[in-house]
């Protein structure tokens, strides 16, 4: 009988983890595939490509209306997010119910979500306390004995000077060569992989000493500092060393007790700012999710259609259809879905049928907008709706196809999988077949 711990990369897609790990940055990761029999498995998140939507899919098999980071709740009249300044509390009694957790009375770190877990060590991804299991300990009581260590606040010191000095540099440099790094990510990135990369790792060990299982922990460092960055900027490469090194220290504390699973939610692309909101004729309301925007063009409790749309605002719509920048623009008519591409067909961003079938469940939530938009690649950077220098939640690169680390032995199979809660089921087996 194995307990079993699984460790979230949040934003590092399969491709660049190959590229990583055939550069040498990854040397645990390799011992894991050439000496410990694991396997790299790519996979489909689906659309959207963002934390919220992947991560609810694999804690839960559940991710429907989920159609970004950040939406317009219809009927609750509120702006929903993640990430600092989480409005999800005001919603989320409307979702997960029946589901099965995967993480049911073990350990959830540092995720978006408490996947029905015993405990969180009082650590969520930003704000998450309204979801935090009663009996869970705070951040408080798990950070007191961290700090409490010598040896961890040394390390901890001397990590933030090391950080903050190396982003100083990164910052500079890439100024320097043209460049102009998300400022708002930069300082998110040195506080993610001083203090919250180590806590959870801390707590990821300290979940394993006490015996829970199956633990789940989120790790974002490398998709801060690419959100920032951009994901091939060297800054990036680098921290992938950084999260090699803690999948390292997690698997040597294995020990025959435990069996490590090693996931990410979605990949990353470089890309080019667009203030896409500030331009829309007459400034209706958007929310945007890297190159994925969502437009609501009426205030009432239901999406228009395609027809009311360009009934009642075709200049939107003529003016969307008119920008280079814009790859797609998707609506609903009654059950069926009506996609307008600007440039390329869909076959450019992934497997056509595939991905329309991605979009069309996507398609299907109330909670889109009433036109949802997606970002044209340019020179191979896509058109981001955000300050990002690498984004990610929509279409094309590798933003859609992230991986899953296995052992052969297991018999994971995700050739099938296009879509993150296409996974769960996966996840829950395995959970089973090790716990028997």
């Amino acid at each position: 009988m194995k307990k079993l711990v699984i460790l979230h990369i949040d934003g590092l897609g399969a491709a660049m983890l190959q590229r990583a790990v055939k550069a040498g940055r990854m040397p645990h990761v390799q011992r894991l595939l050439e000496g410990d029999g694991y396997e790299l498995h790519r996979y489909r998140c689906g659309v959207p490509s963002t934390t919220p939507f992947a991560q609810a899919g694999i804690l839960y098999g559940d991710n429907r209306e989920i159609p970004s980071f950040r939406w317009w709740d219809r009927e609750r009249q509120v702006l929903v997010q993640f990430g600092a300044g989480s409005t999800f509390k005001k919603v989320a009694d409307k979702y997960f119910n029946g589901c099965d957790p995967l993480t049911k009375g073990g350990a959830c770190i540092a995720a978006c979500y408490p996947g029905g877990a015993a405990d969180t060590f009082g650590i969520a991804y930003q704000d998450r306390s309204y979801l935090a299991p009663s009996g869970s300990r705070s951040a408080a009581s798990v950070l007191a004995p961290y700090l409490a260590n010598p040896i961890h606040l040394g390390d901890w010191v001397w990590q933030t000077l090391m950080v903050i000095g190396r982003t100083v540099r990164d910052v500079t440099t890439t100024r320097m060569e043209g460049g102009h790094p998300a400022r708002r990510y930069v300082a998110t990135d040195v506080v993610e992989e001083v203090f919250v990369h180590h806590l959870t790792r801390y707590a990821v060990e300290k979940a394993m000493r006490e015996g829970y299982s199956p633990i789940y922990a989120g790790f974002y460092a490398f998709d801060e500092t690419a959100h920032a960055f951009g994901p091939s900027d060297p800054a990036a490469q680098r921290i992938l060393e950084h999260v090699d090194h803690t999948i390292g220290r997690i698997a040597n504390a294995r020990a025959d007790r435990y069996e490590l699973v090693v996931l990410s939610d979605h990949g990353q692309v470089d890309a080019i700012p667009y203030k896409l909101e500030e331009m829309l004729p007459g400034r209706p309301r958007m929310t945007a999710s890297g190159g994925l925007g969502h437009i609501y063009l009426a205030e009432g409790e239901r999406r228009l259609s395609f027809s009311e749309v360009r009934a009642g605002r075709p200049d939107v719509l003529s003016w969307l259809q008119a920008q280079k920048e814009i790859a797609l623009v998707m609506a609903r008519e009654g059950s069926e879905d009506v996609l307008l591409l600007n440039g390329p067909d869909l076959s450019a961003y992934d497997d056509p049928d595939i991905l329309r079938g991605q979009l069309s469940r996507l398609n299907s939530f109330a909670n889109c907008g009433d036109l949802v938009v997606f970002g044209a690649f340019k020179d191979g950077k896509q058109i981001n709706f955000e300050d990002q220098a690498g984004g990610h939640g929509s279409i094309g690169g590798e933003q859609l196809h992230p991986f899953l680390l296995a052992k052969t032995e297991w018999g994971v199979d995700t050739g099938r999988v296009t879509g993150a809660h296409e996974l769960h089921p996966l996840l829950c087996d395995l959970r089973d077949a090790l716990a028997t």
